[in-house]
C-alpha cells in the first residue's frame, strides 16, 4: 500500500495522543456545512433476475412472495475485492491480522491473552470506518493508506471476527482536510453524498453476493456512524426483509437520537440480548464533561440529549468496569516503562476504566473514569484527547471494545436461537 505524502498537524496530534492511528473525526452540525446535493459518480449496475412463466393449472395453492433485497444487483466497483479492506477469504484481509493481546494488571503483571477467531461464523458484520483520510481532496481516493484507513479498520473492527465475518469496504469519504476547511470544496459538491453513494453501493453488493440471508450487525464510528444511520433510515427501517436480518447496529461516536427516535421501527437496545436494535454512545472523560459547544452528545435532528448505551451494563445504573483493547503502538508511546516487555499488537487494562452513561439534561454521553493510582505502573492516560468539544472521540471504541464484541456475541446467539 502506498504512503500518502500529506500528514496534517491534526493527524500528527492524533498519532501522539491516540492508541489508534489517524482515526479522525466526522460530520458534525457544528463543524460541517452541507453543500447542495448533486448526482454522484459512484459506479453501480443493477441486473434484473430473469423471470419464468408457470404453466396454468386447474387448482393452485395460495402462494407467498419473498422479496429478495436488491435481487440481481452487482456493483461494478465493489465486485473487486481490492476495494474491500476486510472480506473473508481475501489474501490481505485486514481483519485477519494478529489479535493477540497482553493484559497489564495494576501490580505490573503481564499476561498474554490469546485471540479466538470464530470458525465458520453464522452471522456477518458490515463496518464503515470514521474520518481518517488525509488526502488533500474533498473526497478520498480508493487507495488505502497503512497508517490511515488500514490501521483504523484493524483497530476498530477486526476483533469482531470473534463473532462474525467482517466486511469493510473502502469508500470515498469526506477527508480530514475537507472537514477542517483546509482545502476548498468546489461549489455544488456534497462530499457526504459521494461518500454515502459508495457505502450504499457496497452494502447492496454485500447483501446480494455474500450475505446469503444471514443476520448482520452494522458497526460504525464517527463518519461511519453517520453513513450507517442514513442506511438504516433509507434502506432497512421500512424493509421487512432486511430488518429481519438486522441483529443490531453498533453506532459509536455519532449523536444518535435517544430511544431510537431516528428510526420508525428500530428501537434502542435496552438489554444485552435484545436484537433488531441500535446501541450508541459518545465518550468524555469524567473530569472533562461536554462543554456547551460540544460536537457530540445531542441528537442532530432536535438538539435533545443523544442516545447513550453502556455496553458493559446496559440498563443497570451506576459505573461498570470496562473491557478495553488498544493497539500496542500508541500505548507504548504513552507508557514506555509499563509496556516495555509487551510484544503483542494489542494491550488491555483489566479493572482500570469505569464507564457510566450521564444525561445532564443538555448532553447525554458515556463518562469514563480512569482508576489511576501512584502504585499502579500503568499509564494515567490512554490518549485520545483533542479539544474539549471532541471529548475522547479518538478512543470511543477502544475504551469498551471488549464489551462491544461481547455484546455482539450475545446478540448473535439470541438471533440464531430465534431464527
Amino acid at each position: 500500500m502506498r504512503k500518502k505524502g500529506f500528514i496534517s498537524s491534526f493527524i500528527v496530534f492524533c498519532l501522539v495522543l491516540s492508541s489508534c492511528s489517524k482515526n479522525s473525526e466526522t460530520e458534525t452540525v457544528s463543524t460541517t456545512t452541507a453543500l447542495p446535493t448533486t448526482p454522484t459518480n459512484a459506479p453501480t449496475t443493477t441486473t434484473s433476475a430473469p423471470t419464468t412463466t408457470s404453466a396454468p393449472t386447474t387448482t393452485s395453492a395460495p402462494t407467498t412472495t419473498t422479496v429478495v433485497p436488491y435481487a440481481g444487483y452487482i456493483s461494478d466497483l465493489y465486485n473487486d475485492q481490492e476495494v474491500w479492506l476486510c472480506w473473508p477469504g481475501k489474501p490481505e484481509d485486514v481483519c485477519g491480522r494478529d489479535q493477540t493481546a497482553t493484559a497489564i494488571y495494576a501490580d505490573g503483571t503481564l499476561e498474554v491473552v490469546p485471540f479466538e477467531k470464530a470458525l465458520n461464523p453464522e452471522v456477518d458484520c458490515f463496518y464503515i470506518y470514521p474520518t481518517t483520510s488525509g488526502d488533500r481532496t474533498p473526497n478520498s481516493d480508493l487507495i488505502p493508506d497503512e497508517t490511515q484507513e488500514i490501521n483504523t479498520v484493524w483497530a476498530q473492527a477486526s476483533r469482531y471476527t470473534e463473532v462474525c465475518d467482517v466486511y469493510a469496504p473502502i469508500y470515498r469519504q469526506n477527508t480530514i482536510p475537507s472537514l477542517l476547511g483546509a482545502i476548498e470544496v468546489p461549489e455544488g459538491v456534497n462530499t457526504y453524498e459521494i461518500a454515502y453513494a459508495d457505502v450504499l453501493d457496497a452494502f447492496k453488493h454485500y447483501i446480494t453476493t455474500a450475505n446469503s440471508g444471514r443476520g448482520f450487525i452494522l458497526i460504525g464510528h464517527s463518519q461511519g456512524t453517520s453513513m450507517l444511520r442514513r442506511l438504516l433510515v433509507e434502506e432497512i427501517d421500512q424493509n421487512p426483509e432486511l430488518r429481519e436480518r438486522l441483529i443490531s447496529a453498533h453506532l459509536i461516536g455519532g449523536s444518535i437520537a435517544a430511544e431510537g427516535k431516528d428510526f420508525k421501527t428500530i428501537p434502542a437496545c435496552k438489554e444485552k440480548n435484545e436484537i433488531g436494535c441500535v446501541l450508541a454512545y459518545v465518550t468524555f472523560d469524567e473530569n472533562k464533561p461536554p462543554p456547551n459547544d460540544s460536537y457530540f452528545g445531542r441528537a442532530r435532528q432536535d438538539g435533545t440529549p443523544a442516545l447513550c448505551t453502556n455496553p458493559a451494563s446496559f440498563n443497570e445504573e451506576g459505573k461498570a468496569i470496562l473491557n478495553p483493547f488498544f493497539p500496542s503502538e500508541g500505548q507504548k508511546r504513552l507508557s514506555p516503562e509499563s509496556t516495555a516487555e509487551v510484544t503483542t499488537p494489542w494491550i488491555t487494562y483489566p479493572d482500570f476504566i469505569l464507564g457510566e452513561c450521564i444525561d445532564n439534561g443538555t448532553f447525554s454521553y458515556f463518562s469514563v473514569e480512569f482508576l489511576s493510582d501512584p502504585s499502579d505502573p500503568r499509564t494515567d492516560s490512554v490518549g485520545g484527547e483533542l479539544t474539549p468539544q471532541w471529548g475522547l472521540h479518538i478512543v470511543d471504541m477502544s475504551v469498551a471494545l471488549g464489551d462491544l464484541v461481547d455484546t455482539a456475541h450475545t446478540q448473535s446467539e439470541t438471533y440464531l436461537e430465534t431464527n
